[in-house]
């Protein structure tokens, strides 16, 4: 990955130019830099940063940098930096950073970070140590206690018979580092079931593809399995996971989008 540390603005607006794919802005206290749309490059914040985000901006802030955010951009606020989010704006608030929100914006708030909201910004709240003044507030502190048959719901999940549709991103021989093989048609199982919400111990699943590539970034295939809810154990983290000691219905190969991929058979019957 290619990285630039940046100090003024046009600096930052030649290392966009350059399609540098991770900026570090370092600029001095009070000195404020303009981040527009820039494709793929992604802008991070450090120090006592000042920045502006506009457009469809990503910017990641830390430390005791401040951003303002319009239009749809999208702030990460990680430790003590402050954000002032506008328009469309999304920002995930961690750790004691301190978000003010307006128009339409969203917030997910983390940790111990500070929100304060116009009446129409949707506050998601996921710890109870958020401190969150107005706004539309989403509980999710409960999320980690649900069971199987609340994850599903909570996910999306498509549920019919008590079996639960989920994902599991694989390399070209459609198995994973764990050596577990998923080839389309099988009905793989564990040996080492552990009911306990912790990684290992199981097969592990995402709602949807887009969520097992998280877990394999290296993955070449998808394919839907067929899960027993019943026997459903979320994990908790990051990104929604849960597991099972078996596969119910047999694996089917599917594209990230989780529509089947036809197979060779069903192109030659068509």
């Amino acid at each position: 990955m290619s990285t630039r540390t940046v100090t003024s603005q046009a600096e930052l607006d030649q290392a966009i130019k350059d399609k540098i794919e991770l900026i570090d802005i370092l600029s001095p206290a009070g000195v404020w830099l303009e981040v527009t749309a820039y494709g793929s490059s992604t802008v991070r914040a450090c120090g006592s940063s000042t920045v502006t985000a506009y457009g469809s901006s990503t910017v990641r802030a830390y430390d005791s940098s401040t951003v303002t955010a319009y239009g749809s951009s999208t702030v990460r606020a990680c430790d003590s930096s402050t954000v002032t989010a506008c328009d469309s704006s999304t920002v995930r608030a961690c750790d004691s950073s301190t978000v003010t929100a307006c128009g339409s914006s969203t917030v997910r708030a983390c940790d111990s970070s500070t929100v304060t909201a116009a009446p129409l910004v949707a506050v998601h709240l996921h710890h109870s140590t958020v401190n969150v003044q107005g706004g539309v507030i989403l509980d999710h502190t409960h999320v980690d206690e649900m069971d199987g048959a609340a994850w599903c719901q909570y996910h999306g999940v498509e549920v019919k018979r008590g079996i639960a549709t989920l994902y599991k991103a694989v390399n070209d021989k459609w198995t994973t580092d764990r050596g577990t093989d998923y080839s389309p048609g099988s009905k793989p199982s564990c040996d080492d079931w552990n009911p306990a919400p912790v990684c290992g111990g199981g097969l592990h699943f995402g709602p949807t593809p887009v969520h097992a590539l998280a877990y394999h970034s290296g993955a070449t295939k998808f394919v839907a399995v067929g899960v027993r809810v019943s026997e459903l154990v979320q994990i908790p983290g990051e990104t929604a996971k849960a597991k099972a000691p078996r596969v119910a219905r047999a694996c089917v190969e599917v594209d990230i989008n989780g529509k089947p991929v036809a197979t060779k058979t069903d192109k030659e019957a068509a």
